[in-house]
């Protein structure tokens, strides 16, 4: 019988079963498809969010602890598992046309590089490739990217590498509660006794019965295209208008993404590829000539504030709610598990844990 079952195979879950089992904790990580398959490989991997400054504190806390964690965890994933999640610095370029003062003072309070800069020659200094439309914006030199999919094959290696016990095509149906204590889930195929539960299931976690009322998280489509470009072709990660263009390490490159509340529809359109192509075009002007090589379509767990629940359940003892990320879950997901973990093993926790619990986000 394990200490705790992790809910939902996703990024979240994989760093917090990972994280609970190098503290010490029996965990079961259950997945009711395969580890990742969800929003986890779909999105961009910015190591950061978009548009930053435009968050809650909470949110910023987060960001800039994972920031520090990648660099540690991604080299340890490597040698654990042989497996490159290809974290590089590319730098992200954000266009904006004012507000420039307030968005410096938000790096200044959070110690991040950033400069405004109007010059179009230093711009193509920073990425040759950009457009006209590329006049002016926020540089930040220091920004980050992982490879999505790559991190979440890493962390399936790591998982086998250390022994961390995981279900895959494991659907859990409910969460058994008796006297408002959790004591396990019940899947398809058997009923899992635990005294701890964390619902770690994405865009699915108001789904079972006892999150329905309580837990505020919907899904969120986002899709993207991939064009098939040669390495170093574009250098810089850009970003406008809520469209970005992420180059990867073996000359691909990225464009997304598109903000669909439609519910649980993964289906992709004709419509949004033709959105994706014009919006990267006009960043990056030479895509026009590159194929686009495929689109595919996530659903990102979204909340109204985009904070994160990190937390006990208000009403039921033992069970623990860690979803919500929305188009970050990549970038909060190293201290959101650590944060997790400090309220699982009930410790001081290392930050103020109230702007993400159930009570704070309704």
């Amino acid at each position: 019988m394990p200490d705790c079952i992790i809910v939902g195979g996703g990024a979240i879950g994989l760093l917090t079963a990972r994280q609970l089992y190098l503290e010490g904790v029996d965990v079961l990580l259950l997945e009711k498809g395969p580890l990742g398959g969800e929003s986890s490989w779909a999105g961009g991997g910015i190591i950061s969010p978009l548009y930053p400054w435009r968050y809650d504190d909470s949110v910023n806390i987060l960001a800039e602890r994972s920031k520090n964690i990648y660099p540690e965890l991604t080299q340890t994933l490597l040698e654990e598992s042989g497996n490159d999640c290809e974290l590089i610095n590319s730098g992200l370029f954000t266009v904006i046309r004012d507000g420039q003062d307030d968005v410096l003072g938000w790096a200044r309070k959070w110690s991040v590089d950033a400069s405004f800069i109007d010059d179009s020659g230093v711009i193509h200094e920073i990425e040759k490739s950009v457009g006209d439309s590329v006049d002016k914006g926020i540089w930040m030199p220091d920004i980050n990217q992982v490879r999505n999919p790559k991190l979440v094959k890493a962390l399936k290696a790591s998982f086998d590498h250390l022994s961390i016990p995981y279900q895959e095509q494991c659907e859990v149906e409910e969460i058994i509660v008796e006297n408002n204590k959790v004591t396990g889930v019940r899947t398809k195929q058997k009923t899992y006794i635990a005294d701890k539960v964390i619902i770690a299931s994405g865009a699915w976690s108001a789904q079972f019965s006892v999150t329905k009322s309580s837990v505020d998280v919907l899904p969120v489509k986002g899709q993207m295209i991939m064009y098939n470009g040669q390495p170093d072709l574009v250098k810089r990660m850009v970003l406008s208008e809520g469209h970005y263009v992420i180059p990867r390490k073996d000359g691909r490159i990225l464009a997304g993404s598109t903000l669909e509340k439609i519910g649980f529809d993964k289906t992709i359109s004709s419509s949004a590829l033709d959105e994706l192509h014009r919006a990267a075009v006009e960043l990056i002007p030479l895509l026009s000539d590159l194929e686009i090589e495929r689109q595919w379509a996530g659903l990102r767990p979204g909340t109204e504030k985009g904070i994160p629940y990190i937390c006990q359940h208000d009403d039921v003892e033992g069970l623990y709610v860690h979803a919500g990320h929305f188009r970050n879950g990549i970038v909060l997901g190293a201290a959101s598990a650590e944060l997790m973990t400090d309220i699982v093993l009930n410790r001081k926790p290392w930050c103020d844990t109230s702007p993400y619990m159930m009570s704070a986000q309704h």
